[in-house]
């Protein structure tokens, strides 16, 4: 007997929104997600608001790609992070999100997305997302392939950088 997957995907399928038969593109990712977006109906009922965590719900999956719909709240983000072998790309649907790129030497840089506003980013993509206004913020993010790995940046002793490779579906 097979184990029931530990989330359950909202979508049996993508249906007209993106056929696919093997990896994505950033490019294609992008479109996915405001696709989503555009479609108010697949994922504003997954949208959950919750002052403790960050949650997120997944949309679909299949062996080449998932989407899920992530929800924000003051105080909620997550540290720099890539997203191992899986390329991204993400859709502010509400309220606001702010982006952080790491730059070596110098300040991070800072993008404020807001609904409507994109992103993408392919294998080892180094960012943070956090919460900036609205609650919940709301994202859709696409991965392909799927996001069952990412890079964790840490700070050690020393100020040295560490990366550690955790789930790709547990809290960041």
């Amino acid at each position: 007997m097979a184990a029931a997957p530990l989330i359950s995907p909202a979508l049996a399928s993508l249906g007209d929104l993106r056929p696919h038969t093997g990896l994505l593109t950033t490019d294609e990712l992008e479109q996915l997600a405001v696709d989503i977006y555009d479609r108010g109906e697949i994922w504003e009922p997954l949208v959950r608001t919750d002052a403790e965590e960050r949650r997120y719900e997944l949309i679909y999956e299949d062996e080449l790609l998932d989407a899920w719909v992530l929800s924000w709240m003051p105080g909620q983000g997550t540290g720099f992070h890539d997203h191992y072998i899986s390329g991204v790309g993400l859709c502010c649907a509400r309220g606001g999100v702010r982006e952080d790129l790491l730059v070596y030497g110098g300040p991070d840089l800072e993008l404020q997305l807001r609904p409507g506003d994109t992103r993408q980013g392919g294998p080892g993509y180094i960012h943070r997302v956090r919460h900036q206004v609205g609650e919940p913020a709301v994202t859709i993010h696409v991965y392909s392939p799927r996001l069952d790995w990412v890079g964790q940046y840490r700070l050690g002793e020393n100020g040295l950088v560490r990366r550690e490779v955790r789930p790709g579906r547990n809290e960041l």
